[in-house]
């Protein structure tokens, strides 16, 4: 596969974008770690994400998340899923940019509303919303995270009509900007 410096990648987008999906691709075509700040907030405070946001709130839940940024980008050779909302915060943005370098998932409203409506109720800040309400929502997140997510060093589309492989492929393309590399390993 491709050759790129062993140089931490976050993954970045909103939440339904592939970063889990397509990440987990790319680490296995990488050789890399893959690495879910999620899991890590998970593991850190033996608690699920809706428990977090329920008992201690967005407040808590962000530090945890902080904690595992700075601890996943010290992993080495990683492919980083960040959370949906990591890079709103100024002090991951400082981390990401230390270390590595930023991908951005982008898919449309509408993908990202046929495949969040199923299990809107996983997710904190979707949960209880009803079909309009939770497109709004979309929409309403995602133009307050655009500014964050345009600082992204490359960006690649998820859609429906393309499988996990072919966005990683694309998102593979973009790397290889990033990093000026051309050449395929075998």
């Amino acid at each position: 596969m491709f050759d790129l410096p062993d140089k931490p990648i976050f993954l970045t987008g909103f939440m339904a974008t592939g970063k889990t999906r397509v990440g987990r691709i790319l680490a296995g075509w990488l050789k890399r770690t893959f690495v879910d700040t999620d899991e890590l907030v998970v593991d850190a405070a033996g608690k699920t994400i809706p428990e977090i946001f329920e008992q201690d709130g967005e407040t808590a839940f962000r530090q945890l998340e902080h904690q595992a940024v700075i601890e996943a980008s010290k992993m080495g050779n990683v492919i980083i899923s960040l959370g949906g909302g990591a890079i709103t915060q100024e002090r991951n943005w400082a981390v990401i940019r230390k270390t590595g370098v930023c991908l951005c998932f982008r898919a449309s409203v509408d993908t990202i509303f046929e495949r969040v409506s199923r299990k809107r109720d996983e997710r904190p800040l979707l949960a209880g919303l009803d079909d309009e309400g939770l497109k709004n929502k979309i929409e309403e997140m995602m133009a307050e995270r655009e500014r964050f997510y345009a600082r992204a060093d490359a960006f690649a589309t998820s859609a429906n009509d393309h499988t996990p492989e072919d966005t990683a492929e694309t998102a593979l393309i973009e790397l290889q900007s990033v990093f000026g590399t051309t050449d395929k390993q075998e």
